[in-house]
């Protein structure tokens, strides 16, 4: 269910900067094409959203967030093609199909206590939405939006997005739990970065309580268990009630990152509890 990635969100614009030769350089094109294919899918969604949103079609609160969403995306992909092109032997001569978009979007998480986790996520189903796009499209897209955002830091927008999806799927009879999680876990992030005592703030509660319902879902998920581990101890200072969710994250085989990051945690959190 995860993958394990550099700053960027995939191969083809990894952190090697070394130029492909013509023999190297097929899967590479391949994934430009599809990352093109992607940006031109952003822009039709962007320009349809402009015109369901003038037309009274959507709500300012659905076309805000959509918007930035689609933005903050748009943004990513269009790093990645510059930074893909300029990975290619000069002069290949090859002709670009038309490719399907596929799912393949990763986001490295760098947070203010200084750590980098990974997720990837999968296709979604059938059915129209407001943007007259798939619906699985939309929320993969926004789910994707939400990963930049929170690579970036920001972590209010990040979480309106994590939101969206989590609405937009459950429109659809859905529980994604890794938007549940990445929910309850930017708005923890942004208690910590906001508030004067987590201990009473409402946003931490709510927090816990998302990420406590994204481990009912998926029990075998490991990430919403490493979060509550870390938020029990780094942010509520409680080891005892951080143990047992060390231990089932690390039970629960989560990326090379959280693993290393809970590998960090688990010695004190043992040392410290009861």
């Amino acid at each position: 269910m995860t993958d394990e990635m550099p700053r960027s969100l995939v191969d083809a614009t990894a952190s090697q900067k070394e130029v492909l030769t013509p023999l190297r350089s097929g899967a590479h094109l391949d994934r430009l094409a599809e990352l093109e294919e992607e940006r031109r899918f952003l822009l039709r969604s962007l320009d349809d959203l402009e015109h369901e949103f003038e037309a009274g079609d959507v709500d300012e609160s659905d076309y805000v967030t959509l918007r930035d969403g689609y933005t903050v995306r748009a943004a990513a992909v269009l790093r990645q093609i510059d930074s893909g092109r300029a990975q290619l032997a000069p002069k290949v001569t090859r002709r670009w199909g038309r490719l399907a978009l596929t799912t393949s979007a990763v986001v490295v998480l760098a947070v203010a206590i200084g750590f980098a986790l990974a997720n990837a996520y999968g296709e979604r189903g059938a059915n129209q939405e407001i943007t007259g796009f798939d619906p699985g499209d939309d929320a993969r897209i926004v789910l994707a939006s939400a990963r930049d955002a929170l690579n970036e830091n920001e972590f209010g927008l990040a979480n309106g997005l994590f939101a969206r999806v989590v609405q937009m799927e459950r429109e659809r009879d859905i529980d994604n739990v890794e938007a549940i999680a990445y929910f309850g876990w930017t708005l923890a992030l942004q208690a910590r970065l906001e508030s004067a005592d987590l201990v009473t703030d409402t946003r931490l509660n709510a927090a816990r309580i998302a990420l406590q319902q994204a481990t009912v879902i998926d029990p075998d998920y490991a990430d919403p268990h490493c979060f509550l581990a870390i938020i029990e101890y780094a942010f509520l200072d409680d080891a005892d009630a951080a143990l047992p969710f060390v231990v089932t994250c690390e039970s629960g085989n989560p990326p090379a990152d959280v693993a290393n990051l809970i590998a960090g945690f688990a010695a004190d959190i043992r040392a410290a509890a009861n």
